[in-house]
C-alpha cells in the first residue's frame, strides 16, 4: 500500500515541519524506556531524533536524513510503502527535483536530483546490499587532518578536500558502512572545525558565529557547482563527559545545526550532505575528562567512496 501527500512547506524556527518533523515513523512514537524488537532500549527521544541503546551497551542515533530538505518555498510529495520506507520529491522553486527514499528508520538509501531541463544526477544509491568490508584488507587512512579556521586558505581547503586515497579500496561502500565504519569513513579526508563555537547545550548557528564558514561555504559550493554529484558527510563529535545518550544526541544536532547554517547563508545545496553524530564514540584524544579537542565537528568528502 502507498500513500501520496502533498505539502507546500514553510519552515518554521526549528527547520522541520508540524507534519513531518520526524521521518522515524516505525520509531517516531516510542516511548523512552521501551524495548524494541531487536532488543534495543529507546533511551532518548526529542522529537526529531531517537537515541537507542544496544543490548552490548553500545548508543546509536536516529534522525531524518530528509531533514535538511525541508526549506521554505519547497513543495513536496511522499509515498509511503508497506515495509515503511518512503519516497520522497521535493521540488524547489526553481524547478529543480529532489528524490530521496528513506528506509522506515528514516535513514536515506538513495538521492538523486533532477535538474530543470532534463538532466539527472544520482548522489548515490543503497537500495541493493553492499557486501560488508574487510577491515583488514582496507588501505591506510587518509594523512589529511586540516585544522579549519575563519582564515582558512580556500585553495588549501579545496586541495584537502580533493586529496586522494594513499591506495584505492579496489571498491566503493554504501552510505551506511561509511557512516558507521571508521575504518571507512577514515579513507576520506578530514577537515577538523575549529569555529564556529557552540553555547553550553545548543546546537544552534546564528549569523554572527556563521561568518566563520564563509570559505567553507564558498569552497563547497564551488566543488558541487563544478561536480554536481558530489557528497559531504557532516560529523558531530562530543568530549566524554557526562551522559553519552545526551552527548550522542548533541553532537548529532549540532552537524545538523552547521549543515543548515551552510545552506542557510552560503548557499550549500542541501542534498549534497549527510549529517551523523557520533557523541564520544570517536574521540581524537583519549581522556575521559573535559577536552575541547574533543568536542568538533568534521567534514569529509565522501565522494569517491560512495556507491
Amino acid at each position: 500500500m502507498r500513500r501520496a501527500n502533498q505539502n507546500n512547506f514553510a519552515r518554521p524556527n526549528n527547520g522541520l515541519s508540524d507534519f513531518q518533523k520526524f521521518g522515524l515513523i516505525a520509531l517516531g512514537a516510542v516511548a523512552v524506556g521501551a524495548i524494541l524488537s531487536n532488543g534495543q532500549h529507546v533511551v532518548s527521544n526529542s522529537g526529531d531524533r531517537v537515541v537507542m541503546r544496544d543490548p552490548d551497551g553500545r548508543y546509536s542515533v536516529y534522525h531524518d536524513d530528509d531533514a535538511l530538505l525541508y526549506r521554505e518555498g519547497t513543495n513536496y510529495t511522499t509515498q509511503d510503502f508497506g515495509d515503511g520506507s518512503i519516497l520522497s520529491r521535493y521540488t524547489q522553486a526553481d524547478g529543480t527535483v529532489i528524490v530521496t527514499i528513506r528506509d522506515a528508520d528514516g535513514r536515506v538509501l538513495s538521492r538523486h536530483v533532477e535538474y530543470p531541463g532534463g538532466r539527472r544526477v544520482v548522489l548515490f544509491d543503497n537500495t541493493q546490499p553492499s557486501p560488508p568490508p574487510v577491515i583488514a584488507e582496507l588501505p591506510p587512512q587518509s594523512p589529511i587532518d586540516l585544522l579549519y579556521t575563519a582564515d582558512t586558505d580556500p585553495n588549501l581547503l579545496r586541495a584537502a578536500f580533493e586529496t586522494q586515497p594513499i591506495q584505492s579500496a579496489g571498491r566503493t561502500f554504501s552510505l551506511q558502512q561509511i557512516r558507521s565504519i571508521r575504518q571507512v569513513r577514515y579513507l576520506a579526508p578530514e577537515v577538523e572545525l575549529t569555529t564556529p563555537s557552540f553555547d553550553s547545550g545548543s546546537s544552534a548557528i546564528d549569523q554572527n558565529q556563521a561568518q566563520s564558514l564563509a570559505t567553507l561555504g564558498r569552497v563547497m559550493s564551488d566543488l558541487i557547482a563544478a561536480n554536481p554529484n558530489e557528497v559531504f558527510l557532516v560529523e558531530g563529535h562530543s568530549d566524554a563527559v557526562g551522559d553519552p545518550a545526551v552527548n550522542l544526541a548533541l553532537s548529532d544536532a549540532r552537524a545538523q545545526g552547521l549543515a543548515l547554517a551552510l545552506t542557510q547563508y552560503y548557499g550549500v545545496p542541501p542534498q549534497n550532505m549527510i549529517t551523523q553524530g557520533y557523541g564520544e564514540s570517536d574521540l581524537k584524544d583519549q581522556t575521559q575528562g573535559p577536552d575541547d579537542a574533543n568536542r568538533r565537528v568534521v567534514i569529509r568528502r565522501i565522494t569517491g567512496l560512495l556507491n
